[in-house]
């Protein structure tokens, strides 16, 4: 056997009788309570310190579990109208005239003796621009004026023979409508005869000629008639361009407006609001509105296509984004934030739609707070978390 015995007692070390053995087992039974117990401190410790935790964000997670409950939506608030806005101008397009435009007829059928202004020149009020041979009114004038003088010498005759009674005043009243009957024949003919002097009605310049010498006129302006002259006053232009119906409201006569060509769109003219129609045109629903344009310079011609910008007037009208517009059932409407954090479904009346923008003619105020993009399942007293879009980065892209 080569169990080893202890010194003094010749015992075993692991004999039960042997001190130096409950001694050890003393001590190694203290290691294993220590260690237990730290463990268990230590696993305590750590439940401690979960709940803890647990406890501690208990609150903030309830705050964050509300908070995400909310809706959270961007704001924004009504504009006043921009006068200096592109939308604030309403572009129409016209074609020039002159302040007076006429076709020059012949008032008589004869044939072109003589013409004295032609294709640009420039004619005075009552000026001869053409002189029309007329032969047979000229015999007719003629007749009717040997008529007149005999018509005159009886009259005067008998009027002497009435005097002395020598004549009833049955045959007296005959002679007088005789009289005056050739007058008026002789007045009709020569008046006629007048109208082969061919003249200008207003001062302008003549912007066509039809006419030249020998040429057969006809009277009137009818059948195989033909205009003479062509005429405009051109120091004066006007220009015809038709409003939409939902603007008519929106100018007044007097106001001005900027007149150009497409080809020189820098040079501006102003011109102003003469006269309107006063009447919707049932056809195109639109207004017919008269602009004066000055032409001293004759910069301008007549007849050449130009656009008119005008300067609308909204009013107190507000603009609003077109993406806060919620369209029902009931027509449309706009989901503002009340001072209570809020929502609330307002119904709106809409005007001129500018595209990415609206005309907001009622139903909302400049301090309200509208919300952007509004979803469909939002209704009234839904409470929500405004916040404002952020600002645009300036954009690094240089005009050319």
């Amino acid at each position: 056997m080569k169990d080893t015995l202890h010194d003094s007692h010749g015992l075993p070390l692991g004999h039960p009788d042997n001190p130096n053995s409950e001694i050890k087992l003393k001590k190694t039974l203290r290691k294993v309570t220590f260690f237990a117990v730290l463990i268990v401190a230590l696993l305590l410790f750590g439940l401690a310190s979960a709940l803890f935790d647990r406890w501690t964000f208990a609150e903030v997670l309830a705050k964050r579990t509300e908070e995400s409950a909310l809706m959270h939506v961007l704001v924004v608030k009504p504009t006043a109208p921009d006068k200096n806005s592109p939308n604030m101008r309403l572009v129409l397009p016209g074609t020039l005239r002159g302040i007076n435009e006429a076709q020059i007829h012949s008032r008589v059928t004869g044939y072109v003796k003589q013409w004295f202004k032609d294709l640009g020149d420039t004619a005075k009020q009552g000026e001869t621009l053409a002189l029309i041979d007329i032969p047979e009114i000229n015999r007719q004038v003629e007749e009717a004026t040997a008529n007149f003088k005999l018509a005159k010498t009886v009259y005067d005759r008998w009027r002497r023979l009435r005097a002395e009674d020598a004549v009833s005043q049955q045959e007296m009243d005959e002679k007088t409508g005789l009289y005056r009957q050739s007058e008026a024949v002789l007045n009709r003919l020569k008046q006629l005869q007048s109208f082969g002097n061919v003249t200008a009605p207003f001062e302008g310049r003549i912007t066509r000629r039809n006419v030249n010498l020998g040429d057969l006129v006809n009277a009137g302006n009818v059948g195989n008639a033909q205009a003479m002259f062509s005429m405009a006053r051109t120091d004066r232009l006007s220009v015809y361009v038709y409003l939409p119906q939902d603007r008519t409201s929106q100018v007044k006569v007097g106001d001005e407006v900027s007149v150009y060509q497409t080809n020189a769109p820098d040079k501006i003219i102003k011109g102003r609001i003469a006269r309107t129609a006063g009447a919707i045109d049932i056809n195109t629903r639109t207004l017919q509105v008269d602009i004066e344009i000055p032409n001293e310079n004759n910069a301008l011609l007549p007849g050449a296509y130009v656009e008119v910008a005008m300067q609308i007037a909204l009013g107190n009208s507000l603009i609003v984004p077109t993406n806060t517009l919620i369209f029902g059932a009931g027509g449309p409407y706009i989901a503002v934030v009340d001072k209570d954090n809020r929502a609330e479904k307002k119904k709106v009346t809409l005007g001129v739609d500018f595209g990415n923008q609206v005309e907001i003619r009622s139903g909302i105020t400049a301090d309200d707070q509208l919300i952007l993009n509004p979803m469909d399942s939002l209704v009234n007293g839904q409470a929500v978390v405004p916040q404002s879009p952020a600002p645009r980065a300036p954009s690094s892209r240089r005009g050319s």
